[in-house]
């Protein structure tokens, strides 16, 4: 359906192009593009009978925090949308996740940002949570089973695995680097419990949300990546693409949760007035 508002319910922000890329060929959409003082965006709509969302998608220029805080924030004061999302791939902490797993962020912090000492940073670990009833909200659309074997049965190419992907719900490290070092992870560790997920972007898009809501008007975030590898020398880009579609795809699948059930779809539409 053509997008004719000038406003949209959700901002979904990717930092690759093939993230970008799933998220179009996953929704199914004609998205519109559209360019804002510069910034191009792709503007669509999905329908759930007589209830529709509004959707912006935009890429981020870089990778890494400062650019996803810059683009989410530019895109808040632009469409002032209810909900800003990321989606695409991460790396995984070995041990708690595998490959073509997602991990859906319940709170975020800065890994880069702490004090330097003798090799190793310490991270200050000043988290952003994730509000409590978003958390109840993807928990109740996990326990149906069927979200996770649709997630593989949809995706276009062979998987790599036989095994349906988990879905965690947990703590996610962000940084202004890429980590390759498995022992950097146990440092990482030894200062936080269950870490599931280490990326760029995670903690700029949930700062620009937090630092754009106000008392009256609250922007909520969210981060769903897939684990692409284990933030070792390991890595490949061998699961990108699975990946980028799995975090579109279940993002998807929480979107037609939120237009058919009454509360949560009231929740979008009303705070946009």
């Amino acid at each position: 359906m053509p997008f004719i508002e000038t406003k949209v319910d959700l901002v979904v922000i990717t930092a690759l192009s093939e993230e970008k890329k799933a998220l179009k060929d996953c929704f199914g959409i004609d998205f519109e593009r559209v360019t804002r003082d510069g910034i191009h965006y792709y503007l669509g709509s999905l329908n759930y009978g007589d209830r529709q969302i509004n959707i912006a998608a935009v890429q981020s220029v870089d990778m890494g925090p400062v650019s996803a805080a810059v683009i989410a924030a530019r895109s808040i004061v632009e469409w002032n949308p209810s909900l800003i999302v990321m989606t695409g791939i991460c790396a995984g902490v070995k041990g708690l996740t595998r490959l073509g797993d997602l991990v859906v962020a319940s709170q975020v912090f800065d890994h880069t940002a702490g004090t330097y000492r003798e090799g190793l940073i310490i991270p200050f670990q000043q988290s952003i949570r994730q509000e409590h009833w978003v958390l109840q909200f993807v928990q109740s659309v996990l326990e149906d089973e069927a979200v996770f074997d649709e997630i593989a049965a949809c995706y276009p190419m062979p998987v790599k695995t036989s095994v349906k992907p988990d879905i965690h719900v947990g703590t996610m490290a962000a940084g202004s680097f890429v980590v390759k070092d498995s022992g950097y992870v146990s440092n990482l560790l030894e200062k936080t419990s269950k870490l599931y997920g280490i990326d760029m972007e995670s903690y700029g898009v949930a700062s620009a949300a937090e630092i754009c809501s106000s008392a009256l008007r609250r922007v909520t975030w969210l981060v769903i990546k897939g684990v692409v590898d284990h933030a070792d020398i390991k890595k490949t880009d061998n699961w990108h693409p699975f990946c980028a579609f799995a975090s579109a795809k279940f993002l998807h699948t929480l979107i037609y949760q939120l237009l058919s059930r009454d509360a949560s779809y009231q929740w979008l539409k009303r705070s946009r007035e």
